[in-house]
C-alpha cells in the first residue's frame, strides 16, 4: 500500500525526525483541556493523569497513548488530538506511569508491556456520562501496549470499546531492543534513552523509597538492554531482561484480538522495520486490519510542510477513517 509521500520526502530518517519536530501544535495549545486524575485501584492514593479535550455534546472518547520515552505532550499525540477533535471526538492524552504529570502520583515507572493502566483509563472514561463509547490510539510503544491489551481482552473485550489503532508499534521487543542498541540506531537511542534516564532520576527524587536503583548509577547506562535489565525488569518482578522482552511483546497477542483493530506501519521504519512486524501480522486474527506502506518512517507519513499535511498525515487519516467506520459521532 502506498501513502502518497512526495519523492523528496521519502527518506525514513527525514520522516522520523520531521514528525518529532514541535511544529503545528498551536491549535492544541489553544485548546481548553482538563487535567484528569484517574485512580489506580491496585495502588490506593495513586493516580494516572490525562489531559481531556471535550466536545460540547456526548461523543466517543479516544484515549491516546504515547511512545516509550514520550508523554502525552509528544507532538504526534498533540497533532492526532487536533485531528480527532476536529472530527468530532472527545480526546484524552494519557501520561503513563512516570511520564508527564503522572510522575508525582504513581507507584512505579511503566514498562513496555504494562496494560493495566490503559485498561483502568478506558473504564474510567467509559463511566463518564459525556462519553458514548471508547476507542484507543497508541503511537510506537503505546501502540504495542494497546495491541497487547486488545489481545489480553480476547473474547471478553468491554462492549463499550469500539476499536483500537496502533501507529509504528514494535511487536517484538526481543528483536527491536537489540536493534536499538546497534550503531545504526545510535541517534534514536540517544534521544529516547536520555528521556528515560531523566525520567528515572525524577522518579527517584520524587519517590526515593520506591526506586531500587541509585541515581548516581544512571549516568553510566548507554544501552537499552542495560537500562531495562537494571531499572525496569527488577522494578516489575521480571527475573531477567530477556523474559521481560518476551512477556512485554504484543506480537504473540495479535492472534487473540477480537475488538476491531487497525495497525499502521512503514517498511522503512528505521527503529521498527517492517520485517519485524510482518510475521506477526500474518498470524493475526481476522479482527486486525493492517496498512503497511513502503515509506513513512517511524510515526511519519508526512506529505508536505504545511499545517494541514502535518496534522492530517496519511496515517492519521487512516485512523480517523477507521474510527469513523466504527463509531461515527452523531
Amino acid at each position: 500500500m502506498e501513502s502518497s509521500i512526495p519523492r523528496w520526502l521519502r527518506s525514513p530518517h527525514l520522516q522520523t525526525i520531521g514528525a518529532a519536530f514541535p511544529l503545528f501544535t498551536s491549535a492544541y495549545a489553544r485548546a481548553k483541556t482538563d487535567d484528569v486524575r484517574i485512580p489506580m485501584p491496585e495502588a490506593p492514593g495513586c493516580f494516572l493523569h490525562a489531559r481531556a479535550w471535550w466536545q460540547e455534546k456526548r461523543a466517543p472518547m479516544v484515549v491516546i497513548l504515547h511512545g516509550i520515552g514520550g508523554s502525552g505532550d509528544s507532538h504526534c499525540c498533540m497533532r492526532a488530538a487536533v485531528a480527532l477533535h476536529q472530527a468530532g471526538y472527545h480526546v484524552a492524552r494519557l501520561d503513563m506511569r512516570g511520564a508527564g504529570n503522572s510522575a508525582a502520583d504513581v507507584p512505579s515507572l511503566y514498562h513496555a508491556g504494562l496494560t493495566r493502566d490503559l485498561d483502568t483509563t478506558v473504564h474510567f472514561f467509559a463511566d463518564d456520562a459525556r462519553v458514548a463509547n471508547v476507542l484507543v490510539l497508541g503511537f510506537s510503544g503505546g501502540g504495542s501496549v494497546a495491541l497487547k491489551l486488545a489481545g489480553e481482552w480476547g473474547e471478553s473485550a468491554p462492549p463499550f470499546v469500539r476499536g483500537v489503532a496502533s501507529v509504528s508499534a514494535p511487536l517484538d521487543y526481543t528483536i527491536v531492543a537489540a536493534r536499538m542498541d546497534t550503531l545504526r540506531c545510535l541517534p534514536y537511542r540517544f534521544h529516547v534513552l536520555r528521556s528515560l534516564l531523566e525520567r528515572s532520576r525524577a522518579f527517584a527524587e520524587l519517590h526515593p523509597l520506591r526506586a531500587h536503583y541509585r541515581v548516581a548509577d544512571l549516568s553510566r547506562i548507554k544501552k537499552f538492554r542495560t537500562y531495562d535489565g537494571e531499572i525496569i525488569a527488577p522494578m516489575h518482578g521480571f527475573d531477567c531482561v530477556d523474559r521481560y522482552y518476551r512477556e512485554a511483546s504484543s506480537g504473540p497477542w495479535l492472534a487473540k484480538v477480537r475488538v476491531p483493530t487497525v495497525l499502521v506501519h512503514a517498511d522503512d521504519d528505521p527503529m521498527v522495520p517492517g520485517s519485524t512486524v510482518r510475521p506477526w501480522i500474518a498470524n493475526a486474527s481476522s479482527s486486525v486490519r493492517a496498512h503497511v506502506t513502503p515509506h513513512g518512517g517511524h510515526i511519519g507519513w508526512l506529505a508536505g510542510v504545511d499545517e494541514e499535511k502535518w496534522i492530517q498525515s496519511w496515517a492519521t487519516r487512516r485512523v480517523v477513517d477507521f474510527f469513523d467506520s466504527l463509531s461515527r459521532p452523531s
